[in-house]
């Protein structure tokens, strides 16, 4: 059987070979590109376990911690836990330790599945931006310096509109988060609510929400096809449970799925803190877009 990921590339050629050529322009076409490449890419990441495989993604995630959950959760926590230090204002907090936590992130949901590369490459590239333009700017000490600079140098171009900076990324990278987010309250929910179709659910009802709004056709298309081929909540679990860590054999245990769902809980409430840190630090700023791409 073909990986999800490689039939979810069949279907959106296909779909895209029935549309008028004309139709195409130059924008769409490198973008079909780069999606296709993204996709491709998971097929051969795509190991006889079928788990994706990603850069580092094969090393041990979890660094002392049981769960990679749990160390996503704590590392956001000390994002949160200095930016009260600083006073509490949204954006105090340092850009490394920003792009640190926003790699650990990332690192975990690639574990869930092949289509996650495709995420995984979203985040790398707005982590790539957050850094070009802090460097570029002389290192300021805090996420809020690095967009109040921004903002004076004229990366608002109109309402709703900004040119590719930080800003733009950090926009970006909280549409992204809120689409982990998604994903991390099915499998904290023990309950009815964690027995839904995982594929359906996170098309119609997380992307939907949280980042269709702002795709055009071409990365749209590529997304719904691409999440068709998510795994199920049992095996997303299951995938997190083990979280790339060589040192487990075997698939894991009910406890350890247990301590997993609990993680997943503590996830959600600071997963959603961290999002609205980041969403004030845009509006304290004045800095928002809401293109479509």
């Amino acid at each position: 059987m073909l990986p999800g990921s490689c039939a979810a590339l069949l279907g959106l050629l296909n779909e895209l070979l029935h549309r008028p050529l004309g139709r195409l322009v130059r924008y769409e076409v490198v973008i079909l590109i780069s999606a296709a490449i993204g996709l491709w890419r998971a097929v051969v990441a795509w190991d006889r376990s079928g788990v994706l495989v990603e850069d580092d993604l094969e090393k041990d995630n979890t660094d002392g911690y049981s769960t990679v959950v749990q160390k996503v959760e704590a590392t956001w926590s000390s994002l949160l836990d200095r930016q009260a230090l600083r006073g509490g204002n949204p954006g105090d907090i340092p850009v490394d330790v920003l792009l640190h936590a926003m790699h650990v992130q990332s690192r975990a949901s690639g574990v869930i599945g092949s289509f996650m590369v495709l995420v995984c490459k979203c985040d790398q590239a707005n982590m790539r931006a957050i850094r070009s333009a802090w460097e570029a700017h002389g290192r300021p000490r805090t996420l809020r310096e690095l967009a109040l600079r921004e903002r004076d140098e004229g990366v608002q171009l109109s309402p709703g509109k900004l040119k590719e900076s930080a800003a733009l990324a950090l926009v970006w990278a909280t549409r992204m988060l809120g689409f982990w987010l998604g994903i991390l309250r099915v499998l904290a929910d023990a309950g009815p609510g964690g027995k839904v179709n995982m594929a359906h659910h996170a098309t119609e009802v997380i992307y939907a929400h949280w980042v269709e709004p702002f795709h055009g056709f071409l990365l749209r298309s590529t997304f719904r096809a691409g999440l068709r081929a998510l795994p199920s909540r049992d095996d997303m679990l299951r995938r997190l449970a083990v979280g790339g860590s060589t040192q487990k054999k075997g698939p894991p245990t009910e406890q350890e799925i247990a301590a997993l769902v609990n993680d997943c809980k503590r996830c959600v409430d600071t997963t959603t803190r961290v999002i609205a840190t980041l969403r004030a630090t845009l509006e304290a700023t004045g800095l928002d877009d809401n293109q479509k791409v």
